[in-house]
């Protein structure tokens, strides 16, 4: 039984924004403003565009591929089971953390009225008893809306989202109407006697707060509408459609709020600079602005807002989570159970595995800002796969017609492909290197465990993954910030373009002669079927 149909441009737009705006509008321009001050609107509008770019990737592949769980499919289609593995993996284990981190956020959010949720462990927030089980008992839940068809996830989905749109612009609007403190975008981030130290440092501000601020966390929400391409009407149009209007409407959001946080703060809290800015009391730091201006309603809209839109994003990416596990079954990268389709069209071995393993990671309990970098960069990480697998595509595929084609692809491509390893880098050391732990150790255990049973996974064609993970270290250990051969923020940013445009034309070159025949392909308007 395959997956149905059902989701309209609407709803798949829907899910994009959905899957945009959860914990992250509550939090990151907070920790966006903390970490560049007045440069975190320019730094939106750079992760807005690192966003588009490898969205206009993901907009030919998206509506080239049109099965469920198609970001683990590309790398399979164009370079093998290896490659494929290796980008199943990553984007699975970003998503896995989603649903996580999203419950984690909406508990803290509401342990100033509700304390019980939350208990202080080394100066850490982490789940108490409770709280522990009110997040299980909700992905219990979002697990059954889930197993109950994709028509009833986009209806919750749907009702849920038009709320997400409307708080967000409501509470930005409000608190710039009221307090309009201008002069907020003149202070620097530090204050410091040298004024030379104030200015050095604005350029690694910037790209911080883009990769560890939590900027692109937010922006990447795009790629949902690839993993439900299998259930979508339409999906040539109706899914690079969604993908360019979800991650519009979610950026212009999101640049709203940022400038609304920034005028909004109390000149008092910034006497040390927008570093120090200290606003998590009182149930985050959005409803303690709204508390200082004495509106009540709002911090009372707040915190149903943080019950709701996290929660919305957490339903929405179990689902996508496990049609990336579905695939991976269908196609024997992972167990094959999990490809089981139940009466309703749901995988629901995939979504009930994604529930366990979700709550297992409520036992970790990191905060919110800890891991959205480490989020972020292992998505990064599987997005750039997109370039290197859409020009292959297009020498293994040359008559595929009748779907959506970027322009430029060769330039464009290129462009994503640096753009992500800039972003991957930005994510800092420790983000960068518990990601490719994270990827590489359980690839080389696939690896091994094929190579016993002799079974041939293209190792050949994914070599360019470990030359590109190895690089993106080398360059930690060796040119960023404190190492031995630091260097300044262009040279580095040239340094990282370099490598990247070495490695793109050798991800090329080295892919399969033809498509796999492993891929549960469904190109164009073919029917979809498994090799």
């Amino acid at each position: 039984m395959e997956l149905r149909r059902d989701l309209s441009l609407a709803s798949l737009t829907l899910t994009v924004v959905t899957g945009t705006i959860g914990s992250g509008w509550l939090f990151a321009s907070y920790y966006a403003a903390r970490t560049a001050g007045p440069a975190s609107l320019p730094a939106w509008l750079l992760g807005g565009l690192i966003s588009f770019m490898l969205a206009l990737v993901f907009a030919e592949l998206g509506s080239l591929i049109n099965s469920s769980g198609a970001l683990a499919q590309i790398p399979l289609l164009s370079h093998g089971r290896l490659s494929g593995f290796i980008g199943g993996w990553s984007i699975w284990i970003s998503y896995l953390c989603v649903p996580t981190i999203e419950l984690l956020a909406m508990l803290d959010y509401l342990d100033s009225s509700l304390p019980w949720l939350t208990q202080d462990r080394n100066g850490t927030q982490i789940l108490s008893g409770g709280g522990l089980a009110v997040a299980i008992v909700l992905m219990v839940f979002f697990t059954w809306i889930n197993l109950n068809g994709v028509k009833g996830l986009a209806r919750w989905i749907d009702n849920l989202t038009i709320w997400k749109l409307i708080v967000p612009l409501l509470v930005a609007s409000v608190l710039m109407l009221l307090s309009q403190h201008w002069g907020n975008l003149s202070i620097p981030v530090t204050i410091a006697s040298d004024p030379s130290a104030i200015n050095a440092g604005s350029g690694t501000e910037l790209v911080n707060a883009v990769g560890s601020g939590g900027i692109l966390f937010c922006l990447l929400g795009f790629r949902t509408a690839v993993d439900l391409a299998g259930e979508a009407r339409n999906p040539q149009r109706n899914v690079p459609l969604a993908m360019g209007l979800g991650l519009g409407i979610s950026l212009l959001i999101y640049l709203v709020l940022q400038w609304s946080f920034l005028v909004s703060v109390p000149p008092e809290a910034l006497q040390q600079g927008w570093s120090q800015l200290s606003l998590g009391q009182h149930g985050g730091p959005l409803a303690a602005i709204a508390l200082g201006l004495g509106l009540g309603w709002m911090v009372v809209l707040l915190l149903i807002d943080a019950a709701l839109s996290p929660s919305t994003t957490a339903m929405a990416y179990l689902g996508v989570s496990a049609r990336v596990s579905w695939m991976m079954g269908r196609c024997n990268l992972l167990p094959k159970s999990l490809g089981r389709v139940n009466r309703h069209g749901v995988p629901d071995v995939a979504v009930v595995s994604s529930l366990v393993l979700g709550c297992a990671l409520f036992l970790i309990g990191p905060g919110w800002q800890q891991v959205v970098a480490f989020l972020t960069a292992a998505q990064m990480i599987a997005l750039a796969m997109g370039p290197a697998s859409l020009l292959a595509l297009r020498q293994q595929l040359p008559q595929e017609r009748g779907h959506f084609r970027i322009p430029y692809p060769t330039a464009l491509s290129a462009l994503a492909f640096v753009m992500a390893t800039w972003a991957t880098n930005w994510c800092g050391r420790t983000a960068l290197e518990g990601a490719v732990l994270a990827i590489g150790i359980p690839s080389l255990l696939f690896a091994l465990h094929n190579w016993r049973k002799r079974q041939p996974i293209e190792t050949k064609e994914g070599l360019w993954w470990g030359l590109y993970l190895g690089l993106l270290v080398l360059d930690m250990e060796l040119f960023s910030k404190g190492q031995p051969l630091e260097l300044t923020n262009l040279a580095h940013l040239a340094v990282l373009a370099g490598m990247a445009l070495l490695v793109l034309p050798i991800a090329v070159n080295s892919a399969l002669p033809e498509v796999s025949p492993h891929a549960l392909t469904h190109l164009g308007n073919d029917p979809p079927h498994l090799g």
